[in-house]
């Protein structure tokens, strides 16, 4: 995997807790912990997206969709991502 060096500034309460984080023995520098969060953010976008899209589709397991259907999960969609 290609990787980029990017540099951030963090307020004093982060960057303590990504220090405690190291000290406890998960991580074994900044660049796991900050690596870690990003999976986690990017997972629980991808889950709720996941979750409007089932929603939007719920009850219809039956039945064609219908244009109604669709523009509810475009919709739905769009909102997951900040569209």
């Amino acid at each position: 995997m290609a990787t980029k060096t990017i540099h951030i500034t963090l307020p004093n309460e982060l960057n303590g807790y990504i220090e405690r984080k190291i000290k406890g023995g998960r991580y074994s520098d900044v660049s796991e912990v900050v690596r870690e969060a990003l999976r986690q953010m990017e997972a629980t976008e991808l889950a709720s997206e996941l979750e409007q899209f089932e929603r939007a589709f719920a009850g219809g397991h039956n039945r064609r969709e219908t244009e109604q259907d669709i523009r509810r999960v475009e919709e739905a969609v769009k909102a997951g991502r900040g569209a």
